[in-house]
């Protein structure tokens, strides 16, 4: 996976957490001088901005899915769901 694929993927992302359907949005990825990125995104309907650190090893390693999921669970997180 790739820095420019992970916007798109991010950008629209719906996730079912604490009984209802949310999506996100407006996500911004920072480049480090480690070749790790952090991701930002909005969840729409709240005033949340979850961030995200990603090792260059995991961004390369990962899986579309892999990212999908590590994302959605970052979300549920934030809104404090199980």
């Amino acid at each position: 996976m790739t820095i420019d694929q992970l916007v798109p993927l991010t950008n629209g992302l719906s996730l079912r957490a604490c009984n209802q359907t949310l999506v996100l949005d407006r996500t911004r990825i920072t480049r480090f001088p480690d070749r790790s990125v952090e991701m930002a995104f909005r969840i729409a309907g709240t005033d949340l901005a979850p961030r995200l650190r990603l090792s260059a090893l995991r961004l390369a390693s990962s899986s579309l899915d892999d990212l999908v999921g590590i994302v959605r669970r970052v979300a549920s997180n934030a809104l404090g769901c199980r």
